[in-house]
């Protein structure tokens, strides 16, 4: 299977990753009007596009997952599949690498509980193990602690520090960017000698 074949429908031990249907409008409006949310977000995230939620959930098949632009999946507690707790995103793929990257973002009241490093986690098992990805990129705002440490627990390693990004500001921002590679579960070391508990 390559990515794209499927939206993906993810389980975890507490949450479930899903597509994101017409239901999830309400809560899908609430949180893209959250700013607190995208204090340390780039700002053309897809459900910020358009500003009725409804439309953004009509479009986003067509214009994000058909065009293999992106893909975006509902975060939810896995017995609780209808409350959104907030977003996980497939972006920038490169199909000949293969080369993927991941995002996330959660509501506020959820922050701190270890659920986005289990999505994290999800997102990368799903990708190695499904659709066989060899590199898997992340990018933080350096200022974003709490992402980092989500990106060490799972793995990743920052390979690039404090590359100046435009993403969408007034001004270029400076991101770490964290990789994870398939042949370092194949036994190759990382030429960086680092591991994760080597990351601060």
């Amino acid at each position: 299977m390559q990515l794209f074949d499927e939206v993906p429908r993810i389980e975890g031990e507490r949450i479930l990753l899903r597509e994101i249907v017409a239901s999830d409008a309400e809560a899908l409006g609430a949180f893209a009007r959250d700013e607190d949310i995208y204090r340390l977000e780039p700002t053309f995230l897809y459900e910020q596009r358009y500003s009725d939620p409804h439309v953004v959930i009509e479009r986003m098949r067509a214009e994000c997952f058909d065009t293999k632009d992106s893909i975006l999946l509902a975060v939810c507690w896995r017995d609780k599949p209808n409350q959104m707790l907030g977003i996980a995103e497939l972006y920038a793929y490169e199909e000949r690498k293969p080369k993927v990257s991941l995002g996330y973002r959660l509501a506020p009241q959820w922050w701190g509980q270890g659920i986005a490093t289990e999505v994290v986690g999800m997102l990368k098992r799903y990708l190695l193990d499904e659709v066989r990805m060899r590199t898997i990129t992340a990018h933080v705002m350096c200022q974003n602690v709490g992402s980092a440490r989500v990106m060490a627990k799972n793995g990743f390693l920052p390979l690039y520090r404090g590359v100046w990004e435009d993403w969408g500001r007034e001004s270029l921002v400076q991101v770490d960017k964290y990789i994870y590679k398939r042949r370092w579960e194949e036994g190759y070391p990382d030429p960086y000698g680092k591991s994760a508990g080597d990351l601060p």
